[in-house]
Protein backbone atom coordinates (compact mmCIF):
# COMPACT_ATOMS: atom_id res chain seq x y z
CA UNK A 1 0.00 0.00 0.00
CA UNK A 2 1.49 3.28 -0.74
CA UNK A 3 2.03 6.25 1.53
CA UNK A 4 0.96 9.49 1.41
CA UNK A 5 4.54 10.72 1.07
CA UNK A 6 4.98 8.46 -2.46
CA UNK A 7 2.06 10.97 -3.75
CA UNK A 8 4.31 13.70 -4.50
CA UNK A 9 4.72 12.86 -7.60
CA UNK A 10 1.03 12.94 -9.00
CA UNK A 11 0.30 15.23 -12.44
CA UNK A 12 -1.25 18.57 -11.53
CA UNK A 13 -5.11 18.00 -12.12
CA UNK A 14 -6.55 18.42 -15.38
CA UNK A 15 -8.36 21.98 -14.06
CA UNK A 16 -5.56 23.59 -12.77
CA UNK A 17 -3.54 22.99 -16.44
CA UNK A 18 -6.55 24.50 -18.14
CA UNK A 19 -6.96 27.29 -16.28
CA UNK A 20 -3.20 27.91 -17.30
CA UNK A 21 -3.96 27.63 -20.84
CA UNK A 22 -6.82 29.70 -20.72
CA UNK A 23 -5.00 32.81 -19.24
CA UNK A 24 -1.83 31.92 -21.23
CA UNK A 25 -4.40 32.18 -24.42
CA UNK A 26 -5.62 35.78 -23.40
CA UNK A 27 -2.61 36.54 -23.12
CA UNK A 28 -1.89 35.78 -26.25
CA UNK A 29 -5.05 37.12 -27.77
CA UNK A 30 -4.86 40.53 -26.40
CA UNK A 31 -1.28 41.16 -27.52
CA UNK A 32 -2.37 39.84 -30.66
CA UNK A 33 -5.46 42.29 -31.28
CA UNK A 34 -2.93 45.36 -29.79
CA UNK A 35 -0.46 44.30 -32.47
CA UNK A 36 -3.21 44.43 -35.34
CA UNK A 37 -4.93 47.20 -33.95
CA UNK A 38 -1.75 49.10 -34.24
CA UNK A 39 -0.59 48.27 -37.56
CA UNK A 40 -4.36 49.23 -38.49
CA UNK A 41 -4.24 52.56 -37.07
CA UNK A 42 -0.82 53.16 -38.65
CA UNK A 43 -2.03 52.68 -42.02
CA UNK A 44 -5.21 54.71 -41.37
CA UNK A 45 -3.32 57.50 -39.44
CA UNK A 46 -0.38 57.80 -40.41
CA UNK A 47 2.30 60.79 -39.17
CA UNK A 48 5.00 61.85 -41.61
CA UNK A 49 8.75 61.51 -40.22
CA UNK A 50 9.87 64.66 -40.04
CA UNK A 51 7.56 67.64 -38.18
CA UNK A 52 7.42 70.92 -40.67
CA UNK A 53 7.73 69.83 -44.14
CA UNK A 54 4.67 70.33 -45.92
CA UNK A 55 3.41 71.55 -49.46
CA UNK A 56 1.43 74.71 -48.01
CA UNK A 57 4.52 76.01 -47.03
CA UNK A 58 5.53 76.59 -50.00
CA UNK A 59 2.28 77.92 -52.08
CA UNK A 60 0.09 81.06 -52.40
CA UNK A 61 -1.52 81.70 -49.46
CA UNK A 62 -4.61 83.73 -48.71
CA UNK A 63 -2.87 85.61 -45.97
CA UNK A 64 -6.66 87.07 -44.75
CA UNK A 65 -8.06 84.15 -44.25
CA UNK A 66 -9.71 83.69 -40.79
CA UNK A 67 -8.53 79.80 -40.79
CA UNK A 68 -5.08 80.29 -41.89
CA UNK A 69 -3.66 79.50 -38.80
CA UNK A 70 -4.99 76.21 -38.57
CA UNK A 71 -4.67 75.33 -42.15
CA UNK A 72 -0.80 75.88 -41.91
CA UNK A 73 -0.90 74.12 -38.56
CA UNK A 74 -2.42 70.89 -40.72
CA UNK A 75 -0.94 71.35 -43.71
CA UNK A 76 -2.25 69.18 -46.57
CA UNK A 77 -2.29 65.36 -46.02
CA UNK A 78 -3.90 63.11 -48.33
CA UNK A 79 -5.96 65.53 -49.11
CA UNK A 80 -8.09 65.11 -52.77
CA UNK A 81 -7.94 68.31 -54.73
CA UNK A 82 -10.99 68.78 -57.09
CA UNK A 83 -9.89 71.14 -60.36
CA UNK A 84 -11.82 71.11 -63.40
CA UNK A 85 -12.32 73.18 -66.50
CA UNK A 86 -15.95 73.21 -67.92
CA UNK A 87 -15.08 74.43 -71.44
CA UNK A 88 -12.51 71.66 -71.49
CA UNK A 89 -14.40 69.32 -69.90
CA UNK A 90 -12.09 67.51 -67.44
CA UNK A 91 -12.37 67.56 -63.74
CA UNK A 92 -9.80 65.89 -62.11
CA UNK A 93 -8.88 64.95 -58.64
CA UNK A 94 -4.89 65.46 -57.47
CA UNK A 95 -4.54 62.90 -54.85
CA UNK A 96 -2.01 64.26 -52.37
CA UNK A 97 0.24 61.95 -50.40
CA UNK A 98 1.47 62.27 -46.67
CA UNK A 99 3.38 65.84 -47.19
CA UNK A 100 0.73 67.25 -49.30
CA UNK A 101 2.66 66.17 -52.49
CA UNK A 102 0.94 65.07 -55.87
CA UNK A 103 1.88 61.08 -56.07
CA UNK A 104 2.81 58.11 -54.28
CA UNK A 105 4.12 58.53 -50.49
CA UNK A 106 7.91 58.69 -50.22
CA UNK A 107 10.35 58.02 -47.43
CA UNK A 108 12.27 60.96 -46.07
CA UNK A 109 15.43 58.49 -46.42
CA UNK A 110 16.65 57.68 -49.97
CA UNK A 111 16.84 54.18 -50.86
CA UNK A 112 20.05 52.60 -51.59
CA UNK A 113 21.07 51.49 -54.87
CA UNK A 114 18.57 53.69 -55.86
CA UNK A 115 19.13 57.28 -58.09
CA UNK A 116 16.36 59.71 -56.58
CA UNK A 117 15.37 62.62 -58.78
CA UNK A 118 13.05 65.55 -57.73
CA UNK A 119 11.12 67.31 -60.18
CA UNK A 120 10.39 71.03 -58.29
CA UNK A 121 7.97 73.74 -60.63
CA UNK A 122 4.49 74.84 -60.55
CA UNK A 123 1.18 73.62 -61.62
CA UNK A 124 2.83 71.96 -65.05
CA UNK A 125 4.78 69.95 -62.98
CA UNK A 126 2.18 69.07 -60.38
CA UNK A 127 0.28 68.18 -63.72
CA UNK A 128 -3.13 70.37 -63.80
CA UNK A 129 -5.73 68.90 -65.96
CA UNK A 130 -4.85 65.33 -66.23
CA UNK A 131 -5.06 62.15 -63.93
CA UNK A 132 -2.11 61.34 -61.43
CA UNK A 133 -0.54 58.29 -64.04
CA UNK A 134 -0.28 61.34 -66.63
CA UNK A 135 2.09 63.73 -64.77
CA UNK A 136 5.12 64.56 -66.02
CA UNK A 137 6.79 62.45 -63.30
CA UNK A 138 4.73 59.69 -63.85
CA UNK A 139 5.44 59.35 -67.46
CA UNK A 140 9.47 60.22 -66.99
CA UNK A 141 9.06 57.43 -64.38
CA UNK A 142 7.74 54.86 -67.09
CA UNK A 143 10.52 55.95 -69.46
CA UNK A 144 13.19 55.19 -66.27
CA UNK A 145 11.91 51.55 -66.21
CA UNK A 146 11.77 50.87 -69.65
CA UNK A 147 15.51 51.71 -69.74
CA UNK A 148 16.20 49.71 -66.61
CA UNK A 149 17.11 52.57 -64.81
CA UNK A 150 16.06 51.96 -60.84
CA UNK A 151 14.96 55.83 -59.78
CA UNK A 152 12.20 57.29 -57.76
CA UNK A 153 10.88 60.26 -59.25
CA UNK A 154 8.98 62.69 -57.05
CA UNK A 155 6.41 65.37 -58.00
CA UNK A 156 7.43 68.56 -56.33
CA UNK A 157 5.09 70.63 -57.83
CA UNK A 158 2.74 73.16 -56.45
CA UNK A 159 0.18 74.90 -58.05
CA UNK A 160 0.45 78.91 -58.02
CA UNK A 161 4.17 78.51 -57.02
CA UNK A 162 6.18 81.18 -58.11
CA UNK A 163 9.92 81.65 -58.57
CA UNK A 164 10.38 82.65 -54.65
CA UNK A 165 8.72 79.39 -53.64
CA UNK A 166 10.46 77.32 -56.10
CA UNK A 167 13.58 78.71 -54.67
CA UNK A 168 12.69 78.24 -50.84
CA UNK A 169 11.30 74.20 -51.63
CA UNK A 170 14.33 73.69 -53.48
CA UNK A 171 16.44 74.65 -50.44
CA UNK A 172 14.61 72.78 -48.10
CA UNK A 173 13.36 69.66 -50.18
CA UNK A 174 17.37 69.15 -50.95
CA UNK A 175 18.73 69.30 -48.02
CA UNK A 176 15.86 66.72 -46.10
CA UNK A 177 15.70 64.28 -48.68
CA UNK A 178 19.15 64.15 -49.77
CA UNK A 179 18.48 63.51 -54.10
CA UNK A 180 20.59 62.01 -56.77
CA UNK A 181 19.32 64.36 -59.30
CA UNK A 182 17.21 67.82 -59.11
CA UNK A 183 14.89 69.71 -62.31
CA UNK A 184 13.80 73.10 -61.78
CA UNK A 185 11.09 73.03 -63.97
CA UNK A 186 9.84 76.72 -65.01
CA UNK A 187 6.61 78.12 -66.76
CA UNK A 188 6.49 81.16 -68.26
CA UNK A 189 4.84 82.97 -65.26
CA UNK A 190 7.73 82.72 -63.41
CA UNK A 191 10.16 84.79 -65.46
CA UNK A 192 11.11 87.50 -64.87
CA UNK A 193 12.40 86.96 -61.75
CA UNK A 194 12.01 89.35 -58.97
CA UNK A 195 14.52 91.90 -58.21
CA UNK A 196 14.93 92.15 -54.79
CA UNK A 197 14.99 88.13 -52.75
CA UNK A 198 15.32 88.34 -49.05
CA UNK A 199 15.07 84.92 -48.34
CA UNK A 200 18.46 84.16 -50.20
CA UNK A 201 19.96 84.07 -46.93
CA UNK A 202 17.42 82.12 -44.95
CA UNK A 203 19.40 78.87 -43.73
CA UNK A 204 16.87 76.00 -44.36
CA UNK A 205 15.57 74.92 -41.14
CA UNK A 206 16.12 71.90 -39.46
CA UNK A 207 13.27 69.44 -40.15
CA UNK A 208 12.95 67.84 -36.21
CA UNK A 209 12.24 64.03 -36.66
CA UNK A 210 8.66 63.26 -35.20
CA UNK A 211 9.01 61.34 -32.06
CA UNK A 212 5.77 60.59 -32.28
CA UNK A 213 5.95 57.97 -35.17
CA UNK A 214 7.84 55.62 -33.61
CA UNK A 215 8.05 55.72 -30.34
CA UNK A 216 4.55 55.76 -28.70
CA UNK A 217 1.10 53.60 -29.63
CA UNK A 218 -0.70 55.24 -32.56
CA UNK A 219 -3.93 54.87 -30.26
CA UNK A 220 -2.07 57.05 -27.73
CA UNK A 221 -0.97 59.61 -30.05
CA UNK A 222 -5.01 60.08 -31.19
CA UNK A 223 -6.41 60.77 -27.79
CA UNK A 224 -3.78 62.78 -27.24
CA UNK A 225 -4.18 64.93 -30.33
CA UNK A 226 -8.15 64.68 -29.91
CA UNK A 227 -7.76 65.76 -26.14
CA UNK A 228 -5.66 68.88 -27.31
CA UNK A 229 -7.48 69.62 -30.80
CA UNK A 230 -4.68 68.89 -32.78
CA UNK A 231 -4.93 67.83 -36.28
CA UNK A 232 -5.67 63.85 -37.08
CA UNK A 233 -4.56 62.98 -40.53
CA UNK A 234 -6.33 60.20 -41.89
CA UNK A 235 -5.74 58.32 -45.33
CA UNK A 236 -9.41 57.70 -45.79
CA UNK A 237 -11.75 59.01 -47.10
CA UNK A 238 -11.52 62.32 -48.02
CA UNK A 239 -14.00 64.16 -50.16
CA UNK A 240 -12.65 66.22 -53.08
CA UNK A 241 -11.99 69.69 -51.92
CA UNK A 242 -12.53 72.39 -54.78
CA UNK A 243 -8.82 74.12 -55.55
CA UNK A 244 -10.94 77.08 -56.87
CA UNK A 245 -13.47 78.32 -55.08
CA UNK A 246 -16.81 80.05 -56.14
CA UNK A 247 -17.84 83.59 -55.19
CA UNK A 248 -18.24 84.75 -52.89
CA UNK A 249 -15.21 83.62 -51.36
CA UNK A 250 -11.89 85.80 -50.91
CA UNK A 251 -9.87 83.40 -52.74
CA UNK A 252 -11.89 84.03 -55.64
CA UNK A 253 -10.89 87.48 -57.82
CA UNK A 254 -14.07 87.95 -58.86
CA UNK A 255 -15.65 88.18 -55.45
CA UNK A 256 -15.32 91.87 -55.90
CA UNK A 257 -14.51 92.59 -59.32
CA UNK A 258 -17.00 93.63 -62.42
CA UNK A 259 -16.92 91.19 -65.30
CA UNK A 260 -14.17 92.93 -67.79
CA UNK A 261 -15.24 93.74 -71.60
CA UNK A 262 -12.56 92.32 -72.96
CA UNK A 263 -13.62 88.54 -71.27
CA UNK A 264 -16.86 86.41 -72.25
CA UNK A 265 -19.23 86.43 -70.72
CA UNK A 266 -19.69 82.62 -70.45
CA UNK A 267 -16.09 82.19 -69.58
CA UNK A 268 -16.93 85.14 -66.70
CA UNK A 269 -19.92 82.88 -65.41
CA UNK A 270 -17.77 79.50 -64.98
CA UNK A 271 -14.80 81.70 -63.54
CA UNK A 272 -17.18 82.95 -60.82
CA UNK A 273 -18.68 79.10 -59.97
CA UNK A 274 -15.13 77.66 -59.79
CA UNK A 275 -15.73 75.77 -62.88
CA UNK A 276 -13.02 77.32 -64.82
CA UNK A 277 -9.42 79.09 -63.17
CA UNK A 278 -10.14 82.43 -62.42
CA UNK A 279 -7.14 83.56 -62.80
CA UNK A 280 -7.21 82.78 -66.64
CA UNK A 281 -8.43 86.51 -67.38
CA UNK A 282 -5.25 88.09 -65.75
CA UNK A 283 -2.70 85.74 -66.89
CA UNK A 284 -4.01 86.10 -70.86
CA UNK A 285 -3.67 90.02 -70.14
CA UNK A 286 -0.15 89.65 -68.63
CA UNK A 287 1.49 87.08 -70.62
CA UNK A 288 2.34 88.98 -73.79
CA UNK A 289 4.37 91.29 -71.44
CA UNK A 290 5.88 88.37 -69.35
CA UNK A 291 6.77 86.68 -72.81
CA UNK A 292 8.62 90.27 -74.56
CA UNK A 293 10.33 91.51 -71.47
CA UNK A 294 13.78 93.00 -72.08
CA UNK A 295 16.25 90.83 -69.64
CA UNK A 296 18.90 93.63 -70.18
CA UNK A 297 16.73 95.65 -67.71
CA UNK A 298 16.66 93.62 -64.83
CA UNK A 299 15.14 90.18 -63.45
CA UNK A 300 17.26 87.39 -65.02
CA UNK A 301 16.81 84.15 -63.13
CA UNK A 302 20.91 83.85 -63.29
CA UNK A 303 20.99 84.43 -59.24
CA UNK A 304 18.17 81.84 -58.34
CA UNK A 305 19.33 79.29 -60.54
CA UNK A 306 22.94 79.93 -59.18
CA UNK A 307 22.11 79.13 -55.52
CA UNK A 308 19.71 76.19 -56.31
CA UNK A 309 22.72 74.52 -58.26
CA UNK A 310 24.71 75.61 -55.38
CA UNK A 311 21.98 73.70 -52.78
CA UNK A 312 22.18 70.50 -55.18
CA UNK A 313 26.31 70.82 -55.46
CA UNK A 314 26.53 70.91 -51.25
CA UNK A 315 24.85 67.54 -51.25
CA UNK A 316 26.25 65.86 -54.79
CA UNK A 317 22.93 66.45 -56.92
CA UNK A 318 23.28 66.97 -59.98
CA UNK A 319 20.86 70.01 -61.52
CA UNK A 320 19.14 71.01 -64.68
CA UNK A 321 16.47 73.30 -65.61
CA UNK A 322 13.41 72.68 -67.61
CA UNK A 323 11.07 75.06 -69.49
CA UNK A 324 7.67 75.36 -70.69
CA UNK A 325 6.86 77.22 -73.25
CA UNK A 326 3.05 79.07 -72.98
CA UNK A 327 0.56 77.62 -74.94
CA UNK A 328 0.06 80.03 -77.55
CA UNK A 329 3.38 80.40 -78.92
CA UNK A 330 3.53 76.86 -79.91
CA UNK A 331 0.05 77.43 -82.37
CA UNK A 332 -2.28 79.79 -83.78
CA UNK A 333 -4.76 77.26 -82.77
CA UNK A 334 -4.84 78.72 -79.82
CA UNK A 335 -5.45 82.43 -80.09
CA UNK A 336 -9.25 82.15 -80.46
CA UNK A 337 -9.37 81.55 -76.86
CA UNK A 338 -7.07 83.52 -75.86
CA UNK A 339 -8.95 86.47 -77.01
CA UNK A 340 -12.17 85.25 -75.59
CA UNK A 341 -9.95 85.17 -72.00
CA UNK A 342 -8.81 88.59 -72.35
CA UNK A 343 -5.49 88.66 -74.37
CA UNK A 344 -5.08 91.70 -76.90
CA UNK A 345 -6.46 90.08 -80.39
CA UNK A 346 -2.99 91.32 -81.72
CA UNK A 347 -1.17 89.86 -79.49
CA UNK A 348 -2.78 86.41 -79.42
CA UNK A 349 -2.08 86.18 -83.15
CA UNK A 350 2.03 87.25 -82.90
CA UNK A 351 2.57 84.99 -80.29
CA UNK A 352 3.34 81.97 -82.49
CA UNK A 353 5.22 84.00 -85.22
CA UNK A 354 7.06 86.77 -83.56
CA UNK A 355 10.35 85.86 -82.18
CA UNK A 356 9.79 88.72 -79.49
CA UNK A 357 8.09 86.49 -77.88
CA UNK A 358 10.83 83.75 -77.15
CA UNK A 359 13.17 85.69 -74.99
CA UNK A 360 12.39 83.71 -72.16
CA UNK A 361 13.45 81.00 -74.06
CA UNK A 362 16.93 83.15 -75.15
CA UNK A 363 17.71 84.00 -71.48
CA UNK A 364 17.47 80.81 -69.93
CA UNK A 365 19.81 79.33 -72.53
CA UNK A 366 22.38 81.99 -71.90
CA UNK A 367 21.92 81.49 -67.98
CA UNK A 368 22.73 77.77 -68.28
CA UNK A 369 25.43 77.81 -70.88
CA UNK A 370 26.84 79.98 -68.52
CA UNK A 371 26.40 78.05 -65.33
CA UNK A 372 27.22 75.23 -66.85
CA UNK A 373 23.40 73.08 -66.47
CA UNK A 374 21.40 71.04 -69.12
CA UNK A 375 18.53 72.80 -69.88
CA UNK A 376 15.27 70.96 -71.38
CA UNK A 377 13.42 73.51 -73.35
CA UNK A 378 10.72 71.62 -74.73
CA UNK A 379 9.22 74.36 -77.16
CA UNK A 380 10.52 72.66 -80.49
CA UNK A 381 8.94 69.22 -79.28
CA UNK A 382 5.98 71.11 -78.52
CA UNK A 383 5.88 72.85 -81.89
CA UNK A 384 6.86 69.74 -84.05
CA UNK A 385 3.75 67.24 -81.84
CA UNK A 386 0.91 70.81 -82.63
CA UNK A 387 2.71 70.78 -86.32
CA UNK A 388 1.78 67.47 -87.05
CA UNK A 389 -1.88 67.60 -86.12
CA UNK A 390 -1.61 66.87 -82.63
CA UNK A 391 -2.76 69.46 -79.60
CA UNK A 392 -0.47 69.54 -76.80
CA UNK A 393 -2.57 71.62 -75.12
CA UNK A 394 -6.26 72.78 -73.17
CA UNK A 395 -8.01 75.08 -75.67
CA UNK A 396 -9.05 77.64 -72.29
CA UNK A 397 -6.97 76.34 -69.40
CA UNK A 398 -3.76 76.63 -71.02
CA UNK A 399 -2.01 73.59 -69.29
CA UNK A 400 -0.77 70.59 -71.02
CA UNK A 401 -3.17 67.92 -71.86
CA UNK A 402 -1.52 64.17 -71.35
CA UNK A 403 0.08 64.54 -74.41
CA UNK A 404 1.54 67.55 -73.58
CA UNK A 405 3.16 66.42 -70.47
CA UNK A 406 4.22 63.46 -71.95
CA UNK A 407 6.11 65.30 -74.95
CA UNK A 408 7.67 67.56 -72.10
CA UNK A 409 8.87 64.04 -70.19
CA UNK A 410 10.51 62.61 -73.24
CA UNK A 411 12.46 66.11 -73.48
CA UNK A 412 13.61 65.61 -69.94
CA UNK A 413 14.43 61.96 -70.24
CA UNK A 414 16.54 62.93 -73.47
CA UNK A 415 18.27 66.14 -71.51
CA UNK A 416 18.71 63.92 -68.62
CA UNK A 417 20.37 60.80 -70.23
CA UNK A 418 22.76 63.10 -72.13
CA UNK A 419 24.08 64.94 -69.46
CA UNK A 420 24.38 62.46 -66.93
CA UNK A 421 25.54 59.03 -69.42
CA UNK A 422 26.68 56.88 -65.96
CA UNK A 423 23.84 57.28 -64.46
CA UNK A 424 21.03 56.31 -67.07
CA UNK A 425 22.78 52.80 -67.80
CA UNK A 426 20.52 50.17 -66.94
CA UNK A 427 21.14 49.03 -63.15
CA UNK A 428 22.53 45.34 -62.71
CA UNK A 429 20.46 42.48 -60.98
CA UNK A 430 20.34 41.95 -57.87
CA UNK A 431 23.67 40.10 -56.52
CA UNK A 432 25.19 41.02 -59.78
CA UNK A 433 28.71 41.06 -59.56
CA UNK A 434 30.09 45.15 -60.07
Amino acid sequence: MTSPAEDVSTPASPRRISRRRRWLFRIVTLLAVAGAQEALFRVLFPLPEVLGFNRIHYQQMAQSHPQIGKAMERGLVYDRLLIDSRPDGFAEVHNLNLYGFRGPDFRIAPTPGRRRILVIGDSAVEGEGVDDSATITAEWSRLLARDGTAAEVINLGVIAASLPHLWILTRDAVALLRPTDVVVALYPNDLPAPADERSFDSPAPRFAPNDEAFRRPRLAVLVDRALYEKPIHRRWPHLPIRFFAPVPDGTNPWSSKARPDALKDELYQDMKAGRLNPWLYHQSRDMPRLLTHDFAAGGSPREFLARMEAVCRSVGAGMMVAYTPFCGVVHPRYAPALVELGMDRDAAAALAVDPRFRSQNRVLAEVCDDLGLPLADATADLVAAEAAGTPQYWPYDTHPDARGYATIARRLHLVWKASRPEASKPSPPPGAAP
